[in-house]
């Protein structure tokens, strides 16, 4: 939610992609919600020259009806220094006019200061295959089902896209990537993100993942 303050709109949630497929994604989110400044920066391991380009342009007013996006990544192979000097550009920008959008290979190798003020978003490796329609159903289909509480479905469908796993959590993400800013949604999302945060999940971990913790 955006939150006026002195002329500065702060931003909560600058995206954080991790994953194989995290710089794709990073692009592909981009290329959504406005326009690329520049050219991503840090593709060579981020160095405070490059950080401070990145505060540079955060601080301008882009011309053209279009947001202005900077990607920068991979956020795990900054060093400490320039991962410093982005700490308040990515905490406080008009977030009205541009957008920093990071990425990273491995989450845990991004540094806990940078995670804290990001909305991190697991992506798994993006192959150049036909979407299945039946697939993006049953990812929308699993979704609601959790969040819904119609567990029973889940069991079943799950089974039916056996040794496709990797696929499956790629659909399961893009059917709750547009609603991340609800509670339960978020909810799920952390629980898949545990499970498949380094690799990919097997049938039973999506399935604990989908069906909510039992209360004590």
């Amino acid at each position: 939610m955006d939150v006026p303050r002195l002329g500065v709109v702060i931003q909560m949630s600058c995206i954080l992609f991790h994953g194989p497929g995290a710089r794709v994604e990073a692009l592909n989110e981009a290329f959504r919600t406005g326009r690329l400044l520049v050219d991503p920066i840090g593709d060579d391991g981020l160095k405070v020259e490059g950080a401070r380009q990145v505060v540079g342009l955060m601080l301008s007013t882009p011309v053209g009806s279009k947001k202005g996006i900077v990607v920068v990544g991979p956020m795990d192979r900054a060093n400490w220094q320039a991962a410093d000097v982005l700490l308040k550009t990515i905490e406080e920008f008009n977030s009205r006019v541009v957008q920093p959008i990071l990425w990273a290979f491995d989450l845990g190798g991004v540094s806990a200061t940078i995670r804290s003020r990001c909305i991190d978003r697991w992506c798994p490796q993006i192959e150049d295959v036909e979407e299945d329609d039946e697939l993006v159903a049953a990812g929308y289909d699993l979704v609601f089902a959790s969040i819904e509480g119609e567990l029973w479905q889940i069991p079943e469908k799950v089974k039916t896209f056996k040794n496709r796993e990797h696929e499956l959590l790629g659909a399961l993400v893009d059917a709750l990537r547009m609603n991340l800013d609800k509670k339960p949604y978020q909810e799920l999302w952390s629980r898949l993100r545990d499970v498949a945060m380094h690799r990919n999940p097997t049938q039973v971990e999506i399935l604990a993942a989908l069906l909510p913790p039992v209360e004590k």
